[in-house]
């Protein structure tokens, strides 16, 4: 969606908060290729139930949601209910404060869906207009916008990077044949999706079995994410089998490889050493290494020992599997959930199912981890 913001021309009376909040939540989604790694926020302006002013972020390092709609007003903004759905910032990064701007226009109410956790802001954004005598009011579709941005969310509460599994599997839940054949287990709707997810992660990350056995290209191809967004291409070589002819170390383009063994020098590609005690790398170190180079999402594609060790490892924050009408079988096919298994119900890894949709035929379906893990859910938690 590009250029002047449309304006709803009609009066709306007695149009609750939550309706012009959730018009902001939609002016917020336009930015969900562009934004990374800020927040996706929307700001409508409104005065007697009509909207006067909206904008939205359009990009990082452009002007934020509350510039763009004040900048739009049809009039004076004095007096008027601004509706945001994430606090307005009140630090200079690489745009000056929104709170600061909020203050100058003089609105008499400004209505927040949730708190900016964001280190830098954490509810400063919230004082600062309320000392300056406006009034603030939170919450109107507060489920709503958290979920919008998930991702932005986590990676400030925590300081680690939000880390999603997708994968296409037949019924029972095979990555390929017994002959390691993946293409094409999915429909071309469910892979049209999947892409597209690629699009609002700063990385893809995949073992070398998958580069192996798939040499995939692991690139953005459908021109959805700005050029401002970046994408780095993450490789985990525990083994020391990653194919020296791939086309993630051969194109030239950006490829971070995690190694156990000396690297070769390739253009576009940067070798971390790490070591891989068992063949298998420390997931977490791995996290804490792609924060320190500014990644603050990841989107993991496979194979099935890495799919494994992360869903074991509980280091995910979401889910997205889409599941074709079809049964592979055999025990040597790889699966999305491998190696040894449970014995005991009550140790399952269990999570929450969050939304279902049919693709072309196949199911897709996100979930999130549970929260509040009992003892005998951790790690490490010994057998009854």
């Amino acid at each position: 969606m590009q250029g002047r913001p449309k304006r709803a021309s009609a009066i709306i009376s007695l149009v609750p908060d939550e309706a012009f909040m959730r018009r902001a939540l939609e002016l917020a989604q336009n930015g969900r290729y562009a934004v990374s790694p800020n927040p996706r926020v929307g700001c409508v302006i409104v005065r007697n139930g009509r909207i006067i002013g909206e904008g939205w972020h359009r990009q990082a390092g452009a002007p934020h949601a509350e510039i763009e709609a004040l900048s739009h007003c049809s009039e004076n903004p004095a007096g008027a209910d601004v509706f945001v759905n994430l606090e307005p910032c009140a630090h200079f990064g690489r745009t000056p404060p929104c709170a600061d701007a909020l203050i100058a226009a003089a609105p008499g109410r400004v209505v927040v869906a949730i708190q900016d956790p964001h280190p830098e802001v954490n509810g400063r954004g919230i004082e600062k207009l309320r000392s300056a005598g406006i009034r603030v009011e939170l919450g109107p579709c507060a489920d709503e916008a958290e979920r919008l941005n998930e991702i932005f969310l986590w990676t400030s509460r925590t300081q680690s990077p939000f880390l999603l599994i997708k994968a296409g599997v037949s019924l029972d839940g095979k990555l390929a044949t017994t002959t390691r054949q993946s293409r094409w287990i999915t429909s071309a709707e469910s892979r049209q999706a999947s892409l597209a997810l690629r699009e609002e992660f700063d990385a893809i990350l995949v073992g070398s079995g998958t580069v192996r056995d798939d040499d995939p290209a692991l690139t953005r191809r459908l021109g959805l994410a700005g050029p401002a967004t970046r994408f780095t291409r993450v490789v985990l070589d525990a083994t020391g089998d990653l194919p020296p002819d791939a086309q993630v170390l051969s194109d030239g383009q950006s490829t971070l490889v995690f190694s156990a063994s000396a690297p070769l020098s390739r253009p576009g590609v940067e070798f971390v050493a790490l070591e891989a005690p068992a063949g298998r790398f420390d997931l977490k170190l791995v996290l804490d290494e792609l924060w320190s180079r500014g990644i603050r999402s990841v989107i993991a594609e496979g194979g099935s020992q890495i799919l494994t060790d992360i869903i074991r490892s509980r280091l995910w924050q979401k889910m997205v599997i889409f599941i074709a009408p079809m049964f592979i079988g055999g025990s040597e096919a790889p699966a999305l959930f491998s190696g040894e298994g449970v014995g005991d119900l009550e140790r399952a890894l269990r999570f929450r199912f969050a939304e279902s949709k049919l693709l072309g035929g196949d199911l897709m379906v996100a979930g999130y981890p549970l929260e509040g893990l009992s003892e005998l859910d951790r790690p490490g938690a010994k057998a009854r």
